[in-house]
């Protein structure tokens, strides 16, 4: 069930409000956590029954490495946890990639039967991962099962996350079992995120899915402009629509009374890779930076003080190696393609340069320059996310930076060329004066919105009632409900 879904927005949500606030206020917060659970469950069912069993089965054998950890401690105990997880993702989400390469090794030709991912498997996986790992260290207890299923079933933050940390959802879990009191005030700021956040994804970036589509699948005839124009697309639709649900997440979270992670910070105005990954999917980066690249930072540390190694030997393995190898996780993270892992490792270089010009001490750049650098780097990145593969991402990139036409116009512009005289070529994509006019006006628009468009989600608490508020959020939502029957997907739903 998606957010967008009118059986979500018209019927789902505003029952589970109801029943929810009430049973908690009448019936107590234990009840209250055991219809949300439920509310999840069918959430989640509403897709797939039988998906939803090996959600269910993954969470209760998570549930006993809790408990197993939390008398323990042992690391190999953990280790079997992690293993498990990751065996079960990679099952579900790897094993055709694995097998196709592994034939085009050995020449042996494997049965590939369709792959069906899942929905929100490596969220939900992460998310259990941290929590072993957590309990492993001392940090976290072992809640009431009842707390544990919630805290990776809560259906706002199921499928498409953020990767929320048991200590951030513990004890807000808690405290509404004990009875606690929630806080009223904290509906208006969800309701008023979730319409922003439908509005940024409905609105503004299922607007642009037609045009980034049908120039992507004919990267052979993209030109100069059409090429640029099909990855800054691509961008402002990724951003709009991730962020958009995100912020959706974060609303319907303080609508049920509780608080969750935000997970974008206005990422474009970034003017360095390494501030980019401190705004773009924060809890992912945060995951990775915890779980992948502070361990391995930490164990190079170690090794080097131990040894006398030269400064640049050391940035290899202290910085160099962790960023490639968390970056290539990332990179498989998001799917089971070469595009993915080019992706992680363009990235991971692009963060490399950063890293290496501030311990060479060189001179800071300008601000504009910088931001130029950076959004050149993230549309290289994104061609390849976006791309069915390498050739496709790498005859669009030929298009942007190699063109083999300078001067190249709309078919409806040949009266004006012939008129002029001038030696042109014409689009082979965007011929149609609509759709360039469209698709141009979508991005003229757009792309600066990207950049000044405020960041509620942040801080909901300056999120004042106000007439000013109302009528904010009822444009937003008028204008939103005007296009929720219509077909749409959303991108992260393969991840």
């Amino acid at each position: 069930m998606l957010f967008t879904d009118p059986v979500f927005v018209f019927a789902f949500l505003p029952i589970s409000l109801l029943l929810f606030h009430s049973i908690r206020r009448f019936a107590g917060g234990r009840y209250g956590i055991w219809f949300l659970l439920v509310a999840s469950t069918v959430f989640y069912g509403y897709w797939s029954v039988k998906y939803l069993a090996l959600l269910l089965s993954q969470i209760l054998v998570n549930y006993a490495f809790a408990r197993g950890l939390s008398r323990t401690q042992s690391r190999t105990l953990l280790w079997v946890g992690i293993a498990f997880n990751l065996l079960l993702l990679g099952y579900f989400k790897y094993r055709n990639f694995f097998l196709e390469n592994l034939g085009v090794i050995t020449g042996v030709q494997f049965h590939l039967a369709a792959l069906f991912v899942p929905l929100g498997i490596s969220f939900h996986t992460f998310q259990q991962i941290t929590y072993l790992t957590d309990v492993s260290d001392g940090e976290e207890d072992v809640p009431p099962l009842p707390q544990y299923m919630l805290f990776v079933m809560f259906f706002p933050q199921l499928i498409a996350g953020p990767i929320v940390l048991h200590r951030e959802m513990g004890r807000q879990l808690s405290e509404v079992a004990s009875g606690r009191i929630i806080n009223a005030a904290s509906f208006g700021p969800g309701f008023a995120l979730f319409c922003y956040g439908l509005f940024k994804k409905v609105a503004l970036a299922d607007s642009l899915a037609k045009f980034v589509d049908t120039a992507f699948q004919w990267p052979l005839h993209l030109q100069f402009l059409e090429a640029w124009s099909a990855a800054i697309g691509y961008a402002l639709q990724l951003y709009f629509d991730f962020s958009g649900y995100s912020d959706m997440a974060v609303g319907l979270g303080l609508m049920f009374g509780f608080v969750l992670p935000f997970n974008f910070n206005i990422p474009f105005a970034a003017t360095s890779m390494i501030e980019y990954w401190k705004r773009w999917h924060i809890t992912m980066t945060r995951f990775f930076t915890m779980y992948c690249y502070s361990p391995l930072a930490l164990a190079a540390h170690r090794f080097v003080a131990d040894r006398q190694i030269r400064p640049v030997t050391a940035f290899a393995l202290c910085i160099a190696l962790p960023t490639f190898i968390t970056f290539l996780a990332s990179g498989l993270w998001h799917g089971a393609g070469w595009t993915f892992i080019v992706f992680g490792l363009v990235n991971g270089i692009g963060l490399l340069i950063n890293h290496g010009w501030r311990e060479a001490k060189m001179p800071t750049l300008p601000k504009p320059l910088g931001w130029l650098l950076t959004m050149l780097n993230i549309l290289v990145t994104l061609v390849y996310f976006r791309s069915d593969s390498l050739a496709q991402a790498h005859a669009i990139l030929k298009s942007m930076f190699m063109p083999d036409r300078a001067l190249v116009l709309p078919l409806w512009a040949d009266g004006i060329a012939r008129t002029l005289g001038l030696p042109v070529t014409f689009f082979d994509v965007f011929q149609a004066a609509n759709f360039t006019a469209h698709f141009v006006s979508l991005l003229v628009l757009l792309g600066p919105l990207s950049l000044l468009l405020p960041n509620p989600v942040a801080n909901p608490g300056a999120i004042k009632p106000s007439y000013r508020t109302a009528m904010v959020c009822a444009g937003m939502l008028w204008l939103s409900l005007g296009w929720l029957g219509e077909p749409r997907t959303f991108l992260y739903f393969q991840f």
